[in-house]
């Protein structure tokens, strides 16, 4: 009979917990206490803003990266990483003098309107291919948000405090944001 009750709790339990499954996630890796900072390239959450700018420069000395349009991000090319050649573009968001949040966008080389196959709506599952090759399996559809008439998926991956949310952008671009989930709290606390 205790077991029988245990199991109704649980079930109790589970239905009356309104999170989503993202919520659930979160609550769940955020109590592991692991940190997951690293990022690519040699960068990471958490570290300084000198230390973000030395590196690249140090990245770009070595004809690695170079300076993004408008000088408002750092581009990569990625000529093999995905199906079609790339170009990923990103820069950071700093809390106190840190990383805490690094904003990235993927454009196929090739896109035009007609060429379907370069679009965001291909170029998001390939991005979540290739993150999953940098950080692991575990993205899932989050939540659906709308793009002009439609409405699609973001997909998402929690490990410990860093959260990696993966939607398109344009037709022709996708943005990615990976966050320290911990200092992002901070900050919303700092700012209240």
């Amino acid at each position: 009979m205790g077991m029988v009750a245990f199991v109704l709790a649980c079930i109790l339990v589970s239905a009356c917990d309104n999170r989503s499954q993202y919520e659930r996630l979160v609550a769940r890796e955020l109590t592991t206490g692991l940190r997951h900072n690293s990022l690519f390239l040699g960068y990471a959450l958490g570290m300084s803003r000198d230390s973000f700018y030395d590196h690249s420069w140090s990245l770009n000395r070595r004809g690695l990266v170079m300076q993004g349009p408008q000088n408002q991000s750092i581009q990569f090319e990625l000529p093999d990483a995905l199906p079609f050649p790339a170009t990923m573009y990103f820069y950071p968001d700093f809390f106190e003098d840190r990383v805490y949040r690094m904003r990235i966008r993927f454009v196929y080389d090739g896109w035009a309107p007609w060429a379907r196959r370069l679009s965001s709506d291909s170029l998001k599952m390939d991005v979540v291919h290739l993150l999953e090759s940098w950080y692991g399996d575990g993205f899932f559809p989050h939540r659906t948000l709308r793009r002009g008439m439609q409405m699609e998926s973001t997909y998402v991956k929690v490990d410990g405090n860093r959260s990696i949310e993966i939607a398109t952008f344009t037709d022709k671009e996708v943005r990615a944001i990976v966050t320290d989930l911990v200092a992002e709290k901070a900050r919303e606390d700092a700012t209240d």
